[in-house]
Order: C-alpha cells, then structure tokens, then sequence
C-alpha cells in the first residue's frame, strides 16, 4: 500500500488541533468534579506559575522525561511532550541512538502540533504559535488568548484535591500533599 504525503495548510492543521482538543475534553467529561465537604486529609494540590511568566517560551538544556504525552516526527526531529512543561527535542539522524537536543519550555502546555516550521502548543488558556525553524533558538510569534477551557482537575487521579483558584495563575503541576479543607473531589 502507498502512502500518498498530505499537505495540511496552517489553519487545517489548527482546526484539526483544535477538535482533536475539544475530542479529548469531551471524552474526559465523563470525570467530573464536585464540591465535596470540607475535608482534610492527603490529596491533591495544583502548582501555579503567574499567567505573566507563560509567555516565558524558551530553549532550556535537555531535561529528564517525567510525564509524557503527544510526540511528533519532523524530519529528523523527534518531539515529545512533557506534560504542562514543555516539548523533548530529540534528533534521529541515527534512530538507532537518538541525542537528546534540547528542551521547549512552554508553561502549561497539555498538547501540541507542528506544521512546517511553526509550532502550535496550547498554554494554559491560550494558543501560542512559535518558530521552530531553528530548533535550537525558538520564538513565539503569536499568541491567541482564551482559545480553551483548562482541566481544573487533576487527570487519572479520583479523590480529593484543592480547587483550583485561577487568581493564583496557571497550573502547571499537581503534587501529593497534606490539604486542611480541601473541597474538591473528582469522581471516574
């Protein structure tokens, strides 16, 4: 069977992140959260960065892969999401030992895609665009605010966590912590 390349213009290819995106909130809307009682006790607490450094998109040295996610071939690029963080790079000259390049620091990412030389990576409520035409010096080139509805919730986790409070910024992390009234509970 041949395989017949498609070219997708830049915005097919945004629409196609952009339902690709609504897909997966549709598909995890069967997990829901609730206001729980008060409750103290171990859970889960959101980490936060302030929405004025998610603009801060930069090349960071190589960085150990804690949370995967999306990964993407382009050429001999290898790109591997690092969940709210940002994108592995990795060269595949040889497959055989792949080199580990550079880091993508994008605060708040969940998902991303690559069309030509641009990047399109969702951070936290917004949809950034960035130059990847040399991968080593990323820059971002634009910045659509309010595009999407983060997940207020910790993903594949069921019990209780501290609600977010969007006026402490974005989320970027959750970490297992000690919560003295805690009032948010997810329910698979």
């Amino acid at each position: 069977m041949a395989v017949i390349p498609v070219y997708l213009s830049p915005m097919t290819s945004f629409r196609l992140f952009a339902f690709a995106n609504i897909l997966l909130v549709l598909l995890l809307g069967s997990c829901t959260k609730e206001e729980a009682p008060s409750f103290s006790g171990f859970g889960k607490k959101p980490v936060y960065v302030p929405i004025s450094e998610l603009d801060n998109i930069a090349n960071l040295p190589p960085q150990n892969v804690q949370q995967s996610g999306t990964i993407f071939l382009k050429d001999t690029l290898f790109l591997m999401l690092e969940q709210r963080k940002g994108i592995h790079v990795y060269s595949v000259n040889n497959p055989a030992e792949p080199i580990a390049l550079t880091f993508l620091k994008i605060p708040a990412i969940s998902d991303f895609t690559v069309s030509g030389n641009r990047l399109y990576a969702d951070s936290w409520r917004d949809l950034v665009t960035i130059d990847i035409t040399n991968i080593m010096a990323v820059r971002s080139i634009d910045r659509q605010t309010n595009v999407f509805s983060p997940l207020l919730y910790p993903l594949f986790f069921n019990g209780i966590f501290e609600c977010v409070d969007e006026s402490k910024g974005a989320v970027v992390d959750w970490v297992n912590a000690e919560l003295p009234n805690a009032r948010c509970i997810t329910n698979n």
